[in-house]
């Protein structure tokens, strides 16, 4: 895995989007220390990077488990048989 601190980031940004883009991660260093990290990432990846990464879409989520633990849902088809009255 390829590190590179700030400075190779403003001055080789081209290169170092086209080697993770690759499939090689990159770590980003700040002041010598891990900063950030650049993945690959693909369209059919986007959607679970957005829902895993997402606090707002994270918590609905845990309110959903939530409902379902306690007991609070619907079943589809009563769900659609409520739709047609």
């Amino acid at each position: 895995m390829k590190v590179a601190n700030t400075v190779d980031l403003k001055n080789k940004t081209n290169q170092l989007l086209r080697e993770v883009m690759k499939g090689n991660p990159l770590i980003i260093t700040y002041r010598g220390k891990p900063a950030a990290s650049m993945l690959p990432l693909n369209e059919s990846d986007l959607e679970d990077f957005i829902i895993e990464n997402s606090p707002s879409i994270r918590r609905k989520i845990a309110k959903a488990e939530e409902d379902v633990k306690a007991g609070r849902v619907v079943s589809l088809n009563d769900y659609l048989s409520s739709l047609e009255k």
